[in-house]
């Protein structure tokens, strides 16, 4: 899919055009898991070499700035497929007078923007230059990471409610879900931190220095939200470690219990075996209350050992 939206200088509105109708036009071009034949087509029109466009869809490429006749800003950003959250690269491309940005999927910024855009709204973006548009663009999906990291967190704070009681294995299972996610979110953040930084110190023809500072704004929020991320991963990690802590608690009090119980048992075994043995003489043998004193004698001694147990609170 191909979005193209053009700026009108001078009637400052917005619209909708082919894009091979934007040659000398301040354009974005909003490019959407191409074919081949868009790739040559966007590579046409826009001077983006294949190449760089053929690698923007086939390799999982880290978030990188580099320059040269153009800006290329490699950012990663959240996305849910099928229920699954994980990372997806966004590609940015400032030319002379268009912005090109490629998304594997289509992602929810990218979609309220075009709809604004449809309906000749957030005219502003093309107003401010395309340097404060990419600022707009990482705001949101800064945003987007905070939000999904607040969700986690309050799935984190429904399990806390049950550190002391036994978990489920699909509670589990969930929480090591959660922890996955996290870990990938924080090699995203880790790689997004080293873009705005080299955007915030950097000297590209293509970002006037009037607004660098947007940039040094969302280094210091990508840091929080990279903080706030840690934090949850610790969380998460502890709360993981303190339900392995209690499972191993329970099961060696359980093995702990069954131990008393066999050593108890032993002891009637033992001499009930000793009794039932095919001699001559045997103590009580004769006795008509033989058997009783036997079994009184054996409960007793149960009954002792249970004690001794108990004092010692085995």
């Amino acid at each position: 899919m191909i979005e193209v939206f053009s700026f009108n200088e001078k009637t400052g509105n917005v619209k909708k055009e082919d894009l091979t109708k934007i040659k000398n036009k301040t354009s974005w071009v909003r490019i959407v898991s191409p074919d081949p034949t868009q790739l040559q087509l966007l590579s046409k029109e826009t001077g983006v070499p294949i190449e760089e466009l053929q690698e923007s869809l086939e390799e999982e490429e880290r978030p990188k700035v580099s320059s040269g006749k153009y800006l290329e800003v490699i950012y990663r950003a959240p996305y849910v497929l099928d229920d699954e959250l994980e990372t997806l690269p966004v590609y940015f491309y400032i030319l002379e007078n268009k912005l090109v940005t490629v998304e594997k999927r289509p992602l929810p910024v990218f979609d309220n923007i075009s709809e604004d855009l449809s309906k000749n709204k957030k005219k502003f973006l093309f107003k401010k230059g395309f340097a404060y548009f990419i600022h707009f663009v990482i705001d949101k999906i800064n945003d987007d990471f905070l939000i999904r990291i607040d969700r986690i967190a309050s799935k984190i704070d429904i399990f806390e409610n049950f550190s002391k009681k036994q978990m489920k294995v699909d509670d589990l299972e969930k929480l090591y879900d959660q922890s996955v996610i996290l870990s990938f979110f924080n090699q995203a953040l880790i790689a997004n931190v080293e873009v705005l930084n080299l955007l915030r110190k950097g000297y590209y023809k293509q970002i006037p220095r009037k607004d660098r500072h947007h940039f040094e704004e969302l280094y210091y929020d990508v840091l929080q939200v990279l903080d706030t991320e840690k934090i949850q991963r610790e969380v998460l990690s502890n709360l993981i470690n303190v339900h392995a802590v209690l499972a191993s608690s329970r099961l060696n009090e359980f093995m702990k219990q069954l131990t008393i119980i066999a050593l108890i048992i032993t002891i009637p075994t033992i001499l009930s075996g000793l009794f039932g043995m095919n001699f001559v003489h045997i103590p009580f043998r004769e006795h008509p209350l033989g058997f009783y004193i036997t079994t009184a004698g054996i409960l007793g001694l149960t009954f002792i050992i249970y004690l001794i147990f108990s004092k010692k609170k085995w």
